[in-house]
């Protein structure tokens, strides 16, 4: 290194901007060994302080995505496409928009994550299907989507490793929540599949990682701008998570939920927002059709129950059991209901929704710890949305468990997740977009 480790870690804290050469001197060191674990948390929490310009993330997300094998198309890049979103509860479109993206011809390498802390994780919600393995090969991801269009996957060990080290280090050190971080892990992962399109989802309020909706425009704003400085073409939508998405919330309940909405029904939230981040995605490969034209059509696919057929045609192809699809009553159901109900009446004015994913994690429909397993009966239903008016006695939400003692920790969390007042400001489901 032309510089000494130490000598760039005290650039970086001082606050000055570190040039390529650093950055790639100090990180590709620590790939090495040359670098120690101890110094690159030192080099995290000066960042975490100090930041990083747009140009410095683009570098170290360029890092981060050449650590490891990198996917390629023999494709337009342009067709390859994927959607990202922050997380929250409730929050289900991927099962949703993989789908409808295939049924236009684009490609959809969907790399998911697991739940982490209040928010659900895809893969878990796919493994509540019977025999869905979500572990699957290149090779036969590559198969699944020259044959349907798109694939369920969770990240391989060799794709972007070095930002699987980095997090556990984030993770211990206080360093989660920095923005140019997050940006780079993020993107690193999305540019490492190949893709040429990412529409990014990313969520504000109290379900969601950045609860202030500035919070969230500052994160989106990095997404994009660091985007751009990769070659990617990215959208950014900035969503309510205010009140959880949809009416259900927990892994098997959200599959039977997306059943619903690939038929043509379920709740509207998830269906507009799906419909809306679908046809921003298609868009990026189809940019001379309007969004109107294309919502209008993805719309169609629902409604035929196309999007049904292709979801069950991918979700076949990875051994899940589609006799769950076609016939919902087959999943097995949690032993215990209880319904929570509005102590009075008014307008549900504030939802604290953190509480309602801890909630199901409560149940056991999530993990504390990292092994802990997964019960993917449990969780709630006919979950409320703020804004709505509501009377006395009326259901907010009901809650499925399997346990005695979890259902009456979850009751009162439940309860106490909801605020009912005289009156109460609806939030639009799209509150921002960033290009």
């Amino acid at each position: 290194m032309d510089r000494s480790p130490v000598e760039l870690i005290r650039k970086k804290r001082d606050g000055l901007k570190l040039d390529q050469g650093e950055i790639n001197s100090f990180f590709n060191s620590y790939l090495t060994g040359s670098v120690a674990d101890y110094q690159m948390s030192a080099m995290l929490m000066a960042v975490w302080l100090r930041g990083m310009s747009f140009e410095e993330t683009a570098c170290l997300t360029k890092i981060m995505q050449n650590s490891g094998h990198t996917l390629g198309w023999d494709v337009d890049r342009s067709l390859i496409v994927d959607k990202h979103s922050t997380g929250g509860v409730g929050d289900k479109t991927s099962l949703i928009l993989l789908p409808l993206c295939c049924l236009e011809g684009l490609l959809v390498p969907m790399i998911s994550g697991r739940g982490l802390g209040h928010t659900g994780g895809t893969l878990d919600k796919l493994q509540a299907i019977p025999g869905m393995q979500v572990r699957i090969s290149e090779d036969d991801a590559r198969a699944t989507i020259s044959k349907y269009g798109g694939a369920f996957m969770g990240q391989t060990e060799d794709l972007a490793p070095l930002d699987r080290r980095l997090y556990a280090l984030r993770d211990v050190t206080g360093t989660v929540e920095s923005v140019p971080l997050i940006t780079a892990s993020i993107l690193s992962k999305k540019l490492a599949e190949g893709i040429g399109g990412l529409v990014m989802d990313v969520k504000y309020g109290s379900g969601a990682f950045m609860s202030s909706l500035s919070d969230a425009k500052q994160l989106a704003i990095s997404l994009v701008n660091v985007a751009k400085e990769c070659g990617l073409n990215v959208q950014g939508l900035i969503t309510d998570m205010n009140s959880p998405l949809g009416e259900s919330a927990g892994n098997m309940l959200e599959v039977i939920e997306c059943i619903d909405i690939l038929k043509g029904g379920g709740p509207q939230d998830t269906r507009d927002l799906s419909l809306e981040l679908s046809s921003e995605m298609v868009r990026m490969a189809k940019p001379s059709e309007s969004l109107d034209t294309i919502k209008k059509r993805l719309q169609g696919y629902l409604t035929s129950g196309a999007a049904f057929e292709r979801f069950c045609q991918i979700v076949d192809a990875q051994s899940g059991d589609v006799s769950f699809l076609e016939q919902p009553e087959k999943f097995k159901k949690a032993g215990l209901t209880e319904a929570v109900l509005a102590p009075k009446s008014g307008y549900i004015s504030e939802i604290d929704v953190r509480k309602l994913g801890m909630a199901v994690v409560e149940l056991g429909g999530g993990r504390k710890l990292v092994d802990d397993a997964i019960d993917y009966s449990v969780g709630l239903t006919g979950l409320s949305r703020a804004g709505k008016k509501i009377n006395a006695g009326d259901e907010l939400a009901v809650i499925h468990a399997n346990d005695q003692s979890r259902l009456k920790i979850a009751t009162e969390m439940v309860t106490g997740a909801y605020n009912i007042s005289d009156t109460c400001e609806q939030q639009p489901l799209v509150a921002e977009r960033i290009v």
